[in-house]
């Protein structure tokens, strides 16, 4: 009896995480099919995954090219308010072993025809970023926009081309919508969020809050 209850502890274990294995399973077909039937009706395209997808944008957007074990996923693209548009959800790993850790992001990404501009992240600050702008950390402040400035950490290669991008309307706009991540190079325009993209109830007015964002740097 005593040999066995080991035994009975690792089947017990093998079970729960087998059943979690399937949940897991229904819960990602569930998603993959509302993606789906989302994208029929809005005449959009639904892709399962897009392998290497983020290697063309990899000179704009630094994430594309951050750890490894990179993964382009769920997409869906099409046009909104005369934008092409591409939707997406993108994965990586960082360290290796037991102190490896996964980090996912939703976002979309818009494309102009120019290359017109210049590199740049903007994420919202936090004490970490404060702390490494003591060691020299990047963060482009604007002396005329304090709350700006308090509120959001901008960097890139490019310090004057990047401070003529943002003129004032543009950081009144993201003093008044907090906590965005937007980054862009070239002919490219990212907005996004750690973690996925929303599911489909909330999918419309995720895609309308992007294109706002959109539309303070591309006109359609």
């Amino acid at each position: 009896m005593t040999i066995a209850l080991p035994w009975l502890v690792f089947g017990g274990i093998a079970v729960m995480l087998g059943g979690m294995g399937l949940l897991n399973a229904a819960r990602n077909r569930k998603r993959r099919e509302a993606y789906a039937e989302y994208s029929l009706i809005r005449g959009f395209t639904f892709e399962e995954k897009r392998p290497n997808g983020e290697r063309r944008y990899a000179d704009a957007f630094e994430l594309f090219t951050a750890g490894h074990r990179r993964t382009w996923g769920y997409t869906i693209s099409g046009t909104k308010n005369q934008a092409p548009f591409t939707a997406f959800e993108y994965r990586w790993v960082t360290g290796s072993g037991k102190s490896s850790h996964a980090h996912r992001i939703g976002g979309i990404v818009w494309e102009r025809d120019t290359d017109s501009l210049p590199k740049f992240a903007l994420s919202p600050e936090d004490w970490l970023s404060r702390v490494g702008q003591v060691f020299g950390m990047q963060d482009i402040d604007f002396d005329e926009s304090p709350e700006f400035s308090r509120m959001y950490r901008l960097k890139g290669p490019n310090e004057p081309l990047i401070r003529k991008l943002f003129t004032n309307e543009i950081r009144r706009f993201f003093e008044a919508t907090p906590k965005q991540q937007v980054a862009g190079g070239r002919r490219f325009l990212f907005w996004f969020r750690n973690g996925l993209m929303p599911p489909v109830d909330q999918l419309d007015e995720w895609l309308e809050q992007g294109d706002h964002v959109r539309r303070r740097f591309f006109t359609a």
